[in-house]
């Protein structure tokens, strides 16, 4: 319930600072007769203060905000003994582990994504030139899947999506000869 006031007095602090500059650029520009009005009221020392106070305070309770630290999600399983939890953090850490086995990746970041009995795993990754992109997806896919399964026990992987984000460097050698010969 905390968490739901607090996020309800963000929307409100949002909503009065959003009226607040819609306020004092139409007054500037659209309506010079609302702008002197807002003038007038900003000479008031109670209002002008009162304004003071609510901007610092909408920038403190944001500060605090995001200073706050978030629940940790865990991915849990049951395991003949027990329930086990593994975070997802240590999950993407060991995937992105699984992708430096590769030397056609240069970059990998992993992401999960729980649902109802099942998780699904995106990956961003940056490939090395000249490699051949389904072959190394179909690999990266099946090598995540069964260390995943075999080494933290994560059975219900239902989709692995791996988006190439970029393509880098040159083509080794090897495969721009293997294309001149091709060619000819």
């Amino acid at each position: 319930m905390k968490a739901h006031s607090g996020n309800l007095g963000n929307f409100f602090m949002t909503l009065l600072l959003l009226l607040i500059g819609v306020g004092l650029i139409y007054g500037s520009f659209i309506n010079a007769e609302i702008g002197q009005h807002i003038a007038n009221a900003l000479q008031v020392p109670a209002i002008a203060a009162g304004l003071g106070a609510i901007l610092i305070l909408s920038v403190v309770l944001r500060w605090i905000g995001g200073c706050r630290r978030h629940k940790e999600a865990f991915i849990n399983f049951d395991s003949d003994d027990g329930s086990v939890g593994i975070s997802v953090r240590a999950i993407c850490d060991f995937i992105e582990r699984i992708g430096k086995e590769f030397s056609a990746i240069k970059h990998i970041d992993s992401k999960i994504i729980k649902g109802k009995g099942h998780i699904d795993i995106s990956l961003g990754v940056k490939v090395v030139s000249g490699n051949k992109i389904p072959e190394l997806s179909h690999v990266l896919q099946q090598r995540v899947r069964e260390s995943v399964r075999e080494s933290l026990g994560l059975d219900e992987i239902r989709n692995i999506t791996i988006k190439v984000q970029e393509i880098v460097g040159e083509p080794s050698k090897h495969v721009a000869d293997d294309a001149l010969l091709s060619e000819e």
